[in-house]
């Protein structure tokens, strides 16, 4: 049985979005601490460098059992590493480019499409619609910068994030041998082996504190931050996860806080709480939801039992 799975259906929606603040929180600030490593290194390397360790990582505790995989567990996996891998290596160099707030809150607008998507009442868009008027609140003053190389590789990343934030779904409860970890584990060696031609050519080059800061941005970064999303997607659907993402551009501004000494404006505190409320407001309805489902279900178990005539 999946993690999700083991968790009561009226928690899924706490227990995702935690799952999703954990996650953003280690791909911000292992992002803030990988940038170090542009002085040395392209980004496409750096991405490389990230997904050879969290694929190391993954393949050890997952031990995925290859040769069960049917046609669509490789397809399943192939995707989702191709997207994943070039979702990684288009940030990268968005950040190399343009702030790390602006690049995440670009890149935030794939979960989004996802999100509104999903959106099957009214209700349930204007939450939406809130979280991304809290974004554009905070990346708002931060759109001084003219390298729109920079915005180009942000929005690249955004497209790859729509289909990263659909195919964890399918990653985090797909069939038998391909869920979960152990899909994850293979998806990121695939996106590792694509982009082994760029890591080769630095591997030589490296020191060992560039070691460590690769297996600390694989481990925290990708490995953790994506099992995070896989849970959280099997969990309550890509369409509540797509909102959930936009807690990536708060998270990325409290981390150019602490750690690069950057304020915000008070426009950008105000999107902060915005999306902080929109975020709430869809856990609440998505554990109620769910609360309604299993009620419903376990009093039809009961009248199935006694045999007593029901009016569905």
């Amino acid at each position: 049985m999946e993690l999700a799975e083991r968790i009561p259906k009226k928690h899924r929606g706490t227990a995702a979005l935690i799952a999703v603040l954990i996650g953003s929180t280690g791909i911000q600030v292992t992002t803030a601490v990988a940038t170090g490593l542009f002085e040395r290194f392209s980004p496409p390397t750096v991405s490389g460098l990230r997904l050879l360790t969290a694929a190391v990582i993954l393949l050890a505790v997952a031990r995925p059992r290859f040769w069960r995989f049917t046609r669509r567990d490789w397809t399943a996996v192939l995707s989702y590493g191709v997207v994943a891998s070039l979702m990684n290596v288009f940030f990268y160099l968005a950040v190399q480019r343009i702030p790390l707030g602006v690049a995440v809150t670009i890149e935030y607008l794939g979960a989004f499409t996802v999100a509104i998507l999903g959106v099957r009442h009214l209700q349930d868009g204007i939450f939406a619609l809130g979280a991304l008027a809290g974004v554009a609140m905070i990346a708002g003053p931060t759109f001084g910068s003219t390298d729109w190389w920079g915005y180009l590789f942000a929005a690249l990343a955004a497209a790859a994030m729509c289909g990263y934030t659909l195919l964890s779904a399918r990653i985090g409860s797909g069939a038998p041998a391909s869920s979960g970890i152990r899909g994850l584990a293979v998806s990121i060696t695939i996106g590792a082996l694509l982009w082994l031609p760029a890591t080769a050519t630095a591997i030589p080059r490296m020191t060992r504190q560039d070691w460590l800061l690769a297996a600390f941005i694989g481990a925290f970064g990708l490995a953790l931050a994506f099992s995070c999303d896989a849970f959280a997607a099997s969990a309550t659907g890509p369409a509540v996860v797509g909102v959930f993402f936009s807690l990536d551009p708060v998270v990325s501004s409290v981390v150019g806080l602490v750690m690069l000494g950057q304020v915000l404006s008070v426009p950008a505190y105000v999107g902060i709480g915005l999306i902080v409320v929109s975020g709430a407001a869809v856990t609440w309805k998505a554990n109620r939801s769910a609360a309604r489902i299993t009620t419903h279900t376990e009093a039809l178990q009961i009248i199935d039992t006694q045999q007593i005539p029901r009016i569905d």
